[in-house]
């Protein structure tokens, strides 16, 4: 697992690296499933977290299209004074998780069909019959 320590002035280091990085680069971490832990330079205190809700900030600042609207992020607040936050992080981890195995099974299936060519099919089945008529 990579190690990104940040410093009391907001940079993070990459000590796989070498060298200070920015939030894309923590982002482009994130897009390629590229484990990583962020902690505080002097206390050693795990701060990913922090740095991960950065980065969605600096997402949301971008023009993404918002997937935190604002309903969703009053009604996440709402969920912290209740009984239910421990269930309702793991089922909405459990859902994003599951939601993104169907998107990524859809587009493979999308991606299968478009490779699909019905002209090669046809084309092989008439060639074979043509072979075969000659042949009697």
């Amino acid at each position: 697992m990579k190690l990104i320590k940040r410093y009391p002035n907001r940079r993070l280091y990459d000590t796989e690296k070498k060298g200070y990085i920015t939030l894309m680069d923590v982002r482009d971490d994130i897009k390629s499933y590229q484990p990583f832990q962020v902690v505080d330079s002097k206390s050693g205190e795990d701060i990913t977290r922090q740095v991960l809700l950065q980065v969605l900030a600096e997402m949301e600042n971008e023009g993404h299209a918002s997937v935190l609207t604002n309903k969703f992020l009053e009604e996440i607040i709402r969920l912290y004074d209740s009984r239910m936050t421990g269930m309702a992080g793991q089922w909405l981890e459990q859902a994003m998780v599951g939601w993104l195995s169907q998107q990524q099974r859809w587009q493979q299936e999308l991606k299968r069909m478009q490779d699909f060519n019905p002209a090669n099919v046809f084309s092989s089945l008439f060639s074979g019959g043509n072979k075969s008529d000659s042949d009697k």
